[in-house]
């Protein structure tokens, strides 16, 4: 037993070990395709706003190019505030492997109305550096206000990328655990520990299949058990 602790205990280390190197030394670049729907329907409609270019996904370098809103687009973003609807955008990243991966993500278009186009896109990474998510964020946001926002505020996107690496979590303190053990195996060689448990609780292990035998016996043998209780009351 303590040996199976001890080499479970290496493995979750070097696990630990292998996830942060992999966090600290891998870097790679992805591409990022971004596509807006601009009208509430159940279909939505996508059409492109920019791309962003993350030249090292390690340091979290981004190059952010975008289009500037129509002035029919930015109608189309005054009304979906003004009804409360969502404002939609989708992601296509293109990693460094070639790997492709879409993502959706929405927020209140009266928020990013009202933040006159200032938002966030937080990029998230899992231990190998691959892409698991892009979120779009109204930083300066909560809710919305109701605030009339003019056409000529809605003209540009000012958009900030944030690279977000997955945290390694803490490895089990299971070495604690296996020097516990090691010490209690130590004083009951010694007799330093008295065992105050009940009969029952020491030796359950061979009452138990002792009851389930002359139970299994008695449903087994139905008429000799009668028999035993007719001559008893003759």
């Amino acid at each position: 037993m303590l040996k199976i602790l001890t080499f479970l205990s290496c493995f979750l280390c070097m696990i630990n070990n292998f996830c942060l190197a992999s966090n600290l030394e891998h870097d790679g670049w992805a591409n990022i395709k971004l596509e807006h729907s601009l009208v509430a329907l159940e279909n939505p409609i996508f059409t492109e706003r920019g791309n962003i270019s993350i030249q090292s996904l390690r340091l979290g370098q981004a190059i952010v190019k975008q289009n500037p809103l129509t002035e029919e687009e930015k109608i189309h973003l005054r009304d979906l505030a003004t009804k409360n609807q969502f404002y939609q955008i989708r992601s296509t990243v293109v990693a460094s492997d070639g790997s492709e991966s879409k993502f959706l993500s929405t927020v209140k278009a009266c928020m990013l109305a009202e933040a006159e186009l200032d938002d966030r896109l937080l990029v998230s990474l899992d231990y190998t550096g691959r892409v698991i998510g892009v979120t779009l964020i109204i930083a300066s946001r909560s809710t919305c206000e109701g605030a009339f926002v003019p056409l000529s505020k809605l003209k540009e996107f000012t958009t900030s990328v944030y690279v977000r690496h997955s945290d390694v979590g803490p490895t089990p303190n299971t070495q604690s655990y296996i020097d516990k053990l090691e010490r209690e195996k130590e004083a009951r060689e010694r007799g330093e520990v008295k065992d105050n448990r009940s009969i029952l609780a020491k030796y359950w292990m061979y009452i138990v299949p002792v009851v389930i035998l002359l139970m299994v016996s008695s449903m087994a043998n139905p008429e000799a058990a009668a028999g035993n209780g007719g001559g008893a009351g003759r």
